[in-house]
């Protein structure tokens, strides 16, 4: 008995065309079908976007936030079927000025079905416009304040995390998506260690960080994907990413932040699959977790569970200090309670603080931080 193999039909943009030609857009159509597949694996896998969910999507004017956007855009014009059911929001926080909004404008026009919105960096949600009435005021940032620009960077990331999560429950959103690859991942598990943000770790490269006021969940559908990745897409869907980062941070080599991104940057073109492997890490750290975890045992500033009570480390760390601060004149007189007692204080003088986040109000010169 004969059985006839059914041939699949060759897409009819490739009909009539050169060989050559027929290959090369072959092959980008399997590469598009290939990365999409990972956006929609990465939500599908871990069941973390329930059917019509209300969610917002952030683009910073980068290559990969803009692959975001188109990838959400395709899934949500595909037929019944193969649609990925929920509502989307595009946010733009601005952080420079009114130099990215012809970009948005343009962005805005190729992607119509999603509603645009803008806030600055340091405005209350109650400031958010939509893209077609923004204008953008001034804002004092406080972030200024502080000394060094390790510190700035980092309060800056929870000052943005927060107006994120603020933004999305103004907007009654439950999701945000945030467009975080392997490699910024990567970089962001070795600076969160630098920083002293061990215990949360976890939540700073995983799919699904929950961490946002309001129970709000922000998800990374792009974690899978590596910089050649998203540089293919770009090229491939002939998008135009425009920068939105201020210039004298990143060119700045002055911070924990820079220095590791470089070295993540200087692994990637060298030994590529180091930067897989550390990103991998990620995922199986876990934190050490207090039972019964209530509002009032989390950071107020990041919302990472306090780490005061669950470390004998930062009892090591304030301890060094304390004698760094007392002299050894305690130590002669061989009063070594005092300086544990001092140590001890220390720690827990801010209590409502994880450890790297007093290590920002530390930087601060006047005030605490709000």
């Amino acid at each position: 008995m004969i059985l006839a193999m059914r041939v699949p039909r060759m897409p009819c943009c490739l009909v009539h065309r050169p060989p050559v030609l027929c290959s090369v857009l072959a092959a980008v159509l399997c590469f598009l079908s290939y990365a999409r597949h990972k956006f929609r694996a990465a939500l599908g896998a871990a069941k973390a976007l329930p059917r019509s969910a209300e969610v917002l999507l952030l683009v910073d004017g980068s290559g990969a936030s803009l692959v975001l956007l188109d990838m959400l855009h395709f899934a949500q014009t595909q037929n019944t079927f193969k649609r990925l059911h929920c509502n989307a929001r595009v946010l733009y926080i601005d952080a420079c000025g009114n130099d990215s909004l012809s970009s948005l404008h343009k962005l805005h026009e190729r992607y119509a079905p999603f509603e645009f919105y803008v806030i600055q960096l340091n405005a209350e949600p109650k400031s958010l416009q939509s893209l077609k009435e923004y204008s953008a005021s001034i804002v004092n940032a406080t972030q200024q304040e502080l000394r060094s620009l390790t510190a700035r960077q980092d309060y800056g990331l929870q000052q943005r995390k927060r107006l994120i999560g603020a933004v999305a429950a103004h907007l009654q959103c439950s999701h945000v998506f945030e467009s975080s690859i392997s490699s910024t991942l990567a970089t962001q598990l070795l600076t969160s260690v630098a920083l002293g943000r061990g215990g949360s770790v976890a939540l700073d490269v995983a799919l699904l960080d929950d961490r946002l006021q309001d129970d709000i969940k922000l998800l990374r559908p792009l974690k899978d994907l590596n910089e050649q990745e998203v540089q293919f897409y770009v090229h491939a869907q002939q998008l135009q990413p425009f920068t939105s980062e201020n210039e004298l941070d990143q060119s700045s080599a002055a911070s924990l932040q820079n220095l590791t991104s470089a070295f993540v940057a200087n692994l990637q073109i060298n030994y590529a699959s180091t930067v897989s492997t550390i990103f991998r890490t990620g995922d199986k750290i876990a934190a050490k977790q207090q039972t019964n975890v209530d509002p009032t045992t989390t950071c107020t500033l990041c919302h990472s569970v306090l780490d005061h009570q669950l470390s004998d480390t930062l009892l090591a760390i304030e301890y060094s200090r304390a004698v760094s601060e007392m002299g050894v004149a305690l130590q002669q007189h061989d009063n070594m309670e005092a300086l544990e007692q001092r140590a001890r204080q220390r720690l827990t003088a801010a209590q409502d603080l994880c450890h790297a986040c007093r290590n920002i109000q530390a930087e601060l010169t006047s005030g605490n931080i709000p």
